[in-house]
């Protein structure tokens, strides 16, 4: 008996059993699989949501789609911030390559992002915005699906 050990050797006890690796043929319904080509193949879904405060009401979230959202002062707006330093369309939030934008609509109070008037920004995760009285925390969240 050859007392050599190689990789196709295991041991069961004392006994040691010699296992023959699968050849060709027998791998015929297999496909090699590198975690890339796993990876790479799951799609990424990016959601966002505005978590509001500063208006008479509690703290809400409201979740941005793919379609531009208007904010301003009157009820026509897609997001309405009823305050009195509001412009009538203030600002509007929209989705481009997969990235989401803030753009001032000439207001007469500005758009802030994080402490910074702006004309039109990207936003990024945590960014604070400031419309008025109205505070917002934008919030981007991905899943894998």
């Amino acid at each position: 008996m050859n007392d050599e050990l190689d990789h196709n050797t295991i041991f069961h006890g004392h006994d040691k059993t010699h296992i023959t690796p699968p050849q060709d043929d027998d791998l015929k319904n297999t496909m090699p699989l590198s975690r890339k080509a796993l990876v790479d193949n799951i799609r990424v879904k990016k959601k966002a949501y505005l978590e509001i405060s500063g208006l008479e009401a509690e703290p809400v979230g409201v979740e941005l789609g793919k379609k531009d959202c208007i904010m301003g002062r009157t009820a026509e707006n897609d997001l309405q911030l009823p305050l009195d330093d509001v412009s009538r369309q203030h600002a509007r939030i929209f989705c481009r390559n997969e990235e989401f934008f803030i753009e001032d609509l000439g207001s007469t109070n500005g758009t802030y992002v994080n402490g910074i008037a702006v004309v039109k920004c990207v936003l990024r995760n945590n960014d604070q915005i400031e419309i008025g009285d109205a505070k917002m925390v934008f919030v981007e969240v991905e899943t894998r699906g």
